[in-house]
């Protein structure tokens, strides 16, 4: 578990040592993919701009029967010109396991940068208070292969007797 954590942090760190701006657009999108959450194969994702440094966004995976994360992200410093954009987020998470079902709250911060013209980091740390409550931090890695095409790596550790995730898609900016 603690190299998890240092991993995670060694990650962050790093993507803040070398960022560049990140444009406001790279939050328009939808992507899809495999998913290794419990018994999940696949993950469907998108998030839209909807004012100004409000981002909504929504997951669905086939976890379970199936799980459902709705809800927003503040931007506190987007722009141009920003090393890297610090975000606040929270919303609403469904879990669904036939017969057991838990609906809750989840809160968290992150941030967003750019490594190069293709590559774009993302690392956040949240608390969801669904399946008794866990903790979790996360990395992911959005490499560009045209503007509207990319391909995303992630890893989050998830705390409290919660499995970890890994993500590989593919996501198409609009």
């Amino acid at each position: 578990m603690k190299k998890l954590i240092l991993t995670t942090a060694l990650l962050a760190s790093g993507s803040l040592m070398f960022s560049a701006a990140s444009k406001a657009d790279d939050l328009n999108y939808v992507s899809g993919g495999f998913s290794d959450f419990y018994d999940s194969d696949f993950y469907v994702e998108g998030s839209k701009t909807i004012a100004p440094n409000w981002v909504g966004e929504i997951q669905l995976q086939d976890m379970g029967d199936y799980s459902l994360r709705a809800g927003a992200k503040y931007f506190m410093d987007m722009g141009a010109g920003k090393q890297f954009n610090t975000f606040l987020k929270a919303g609403v998470s469904h879990y669904d396991f036939g017969n057991y079902d838990d609906t809750s709250a989840y809160a968290g911060i992150g941030a967003m940068t750019k490594l190069s013209q293709q590559t774009t980091a993302i690392v956040d740390a949240g608390y969801d208070w669904g399946l008794d409550g866990f903790a979790s931090v996360g990395a992911r890695l959005r490499y560009a292969f045209t503007e509207q095409f990319s391909a995303d790596a992630g890893f989050r550790g998830n705390f409290n007797s919660i499995d970890n995730e890994v993500h590989l898609g593919v996501t198409y900016h609009f």
